[in-house]
């Protein structure tokens, strides 16, 4: 099987998502969903209909739920739901909005308490603390009372993790969402030199190659 899991990377990082899924078959194991989840997910980021795109964010959230009830001691699995809850948040409604937002976090820190070495997952956990920390007050009020109290969300948290991220496995994609926290902050010098650092850096993946665009397209508009 870690054959076909390999052949699957290998389409996967060619950009060739759907062939990735269908080379896993009916693969129903934990390894083989959370894959499936997390390629269905980019799938959605390509899609333009917005329709269409919440539809396969809420597949893809479907099919990490799985992985995780096939293999809930795998960190991958609660990685892959974070990352499907977190990419369904801009389609819901505020009450969907509050259960997703608390949901992300407890899935991202299971994965981190399994393997905390996994830079994606300090990635993840890093754009939760922007995202949270960026909510408007009604928004914030509401997460208050899923959460017991004000969410424990800051942009210096956010850059903590997406650095730890990036020392764990440099990558263009948390150099650039650091770089977004530091233009929120105001940072704008080291908002610059960190999107200029993305353009020399590895495009093995998808998701790598489109953080260089952004970050390109950024320096363009903003700079």
């Amino acid at each position: 099987m870690t054959d076909v899991y390999a052949a699957a990377d290998e389409l996967y990082g060619k950009g060739s998502f759907q062939e990735a899924i269908d080379a896993l078959g009916d693969d129903k194991s934990g390894e083989a969903l959370q894959r499936k989840s997390r390629w269905i997910s980019e799938i959605a980021d390509d899609t333009k209909d917005t329709a269409e795109k919440a539809k396969l964010y809420r597949e893809s959230v479907e099919v990490a739920l799985a992985s995780i009830a096939a293999d809930p001691d795998n960190f991958a699995t609660h990685k892959a739901a974070a990352i499907s809850k977190g990419k369904l948040l801009d389609h819901v409604g505020i009450n969907e909005l509050v259960q997703l937002t608390k949901d992300v976090k407890d899935h991202i820190e299971k994965s981190i308490a399994i393997d905390s070495s996994d830079s994606a997952a300090w990635h993840v956990l890093g754009k939760w603390h922007c995202g949270v920390a960026s909510l408007n007050w009604v928004t914030m009020m509401a997460l208050k009372v899923v959460f017991g109290g004000m969410p424990d969300a800051s942009h210096e948290k956010a850059l903590e993790c997406l650095q730890k991220a990036n020392d764990i496995y440099p990558n263009a994609s948390s150099v650039l969402e650091k770089a977004k926290v530091l233009m929120l902050m105001g940072r704008k010098a080291e908002a610059k030199a960190a999107l200029e650092g993305t353009l020399g850096m590895d495009t093995d993946l998808p998701v790598y190659r489109r953080s260089i665009e952004e970050a390109k397209q950024l320096l363009k508009d903003k700079f």
